[in-house]
């Protein structure tokens, strides 16, 4: 396993200060999906409840489907434009849907036009441009500028 290894070198200290599902999805958060997804698919063979656990705390680009659409307007605002067309581009039907309702009329048929001009593209670049769109959401919601995830338990005061 890759991490294994990596934090074989970092010695028992090392390994404990890594320890945890939470420091998990976080470094599974940074590194390229096809990585993540080997090491989850290993996990889960082992301890399928653990691999569960990560995978709930882990936020992926399909994962922008549920954000709150004042926070995906707020993400939409400062996410360059043609990133975001490329990410779309490879994105599900339900996520590209969800985009464009949040955005005005015209900025969506912008978009879908930046899409189609594109032309065919890598699939490296658009998993790069769907990470990219990952962290900034997820910079933002450091900030307290986005909410990433809705706590269906939360109450509101209206």
């Amino acid at each position: 396993m890759v991490l294994h290894r990596k934090f074989e070198g970092l010695g028992e200290k090392g390994r404990r200060a890594y320890a945890g599902v939470k420091a998990v999805a976080d470094i599974l958060n940074r590194t390229d999906l096809a990585t993540s997804k080997m090491v989850l698919e290993n996990i889960e063979k082992n301890d399928p409840a653990m691999a569960l656990g990560i995978r709930d705390l882990m936020f992926t680009f399909e994962d922008m489907v549920s954000v709150p659409e004042a926070s995906l307007r707020e993400w939409l605002g400062a996410m360059d434009k043609r990133t975001l067309a490329l990410a779309l581009k490879g994105a599900p039907g339900d996520l590209r849907t969800h985009v464009l309702q949040a955005m005005s009329s015209r900025a969506a048929e912008m978009l879908q036009e930046d899409m189609e001009a594109l032309g065919p593209v890598r699939a490296r670049d658009v998993l790069r441009a769907q990470q990219d769109a990952v962290t900034l959401a997820r910079k933002l919601e450091q900030e307290g500028k986005v909410t990433l995830k809705a706590d269906h338990n939360e109450e509101f005061i209206v």
